[in-house]
């Protein structure tokens, strides 16, 4: 059995936070969703779910400092944001992946450099940070 490499000892903390967080994001834009389904109708801008879902948003982008295409994907977010067309469940599942997927590019970029490649450590976490910006991507440019 391999010994756990110290570092990533020290991150379980904020790793757990993380989780948590996206445990919470999938809970409001299931719940947004339901409201949806039972009420027949999109959700309104002032829906509990909505409301905590942007300001996951507004947050996580505001302590985002990672690279690639994400950057683009959150402008197109705050783009789409402000279109009056797009409805607010809509909206809420933009939010919902960019968050998650956000939240995976940070605690990959949290993993030491040396251990990025190690598959017993970043495989299953590569593999939801890419299923998360899949959706994003998809919910972004199809609204």
């Amino acid at each position: 059995m391999n010994a756990v490499d110290p570092r990533m000892i020290a991150l379980e903390n904020q790793f757990k936070q993380l989780h948590v967080q996206l445990f919470d994001t999938f809970s409001h834009a299931q719940s947004a969703v339901m409201t949806a389904v039972q009420t027949g109708q999109d959700i309104t801008s002032d829906n509990e779910d909505y409301q905590q879902l942007k300001r996951d948003f507004q947050v996580t982008t505001t302590v985002y400092q990672g690279m690639g295409s994400l950057p683009q994907h959150i402008g197109a977010t705050k783009t789409l944001m402000q279109r009056e067309d797009v409805s607010c469940l809509h909206m809420t599942q933009v939010w919902a992946a960019a968050v998650s997927s956000l939240c995976c590019d940070r605690m990959l970029a949290m993993v030491p450099e040396d251990l990025r490649d190690e598959p017993t450590i970043t495989d299953e976490l590569k593999q939801k940070h890419a299923e998360h910006t899949r959706m994003w991507q998809e919910r972004l440019y199809n609204a």
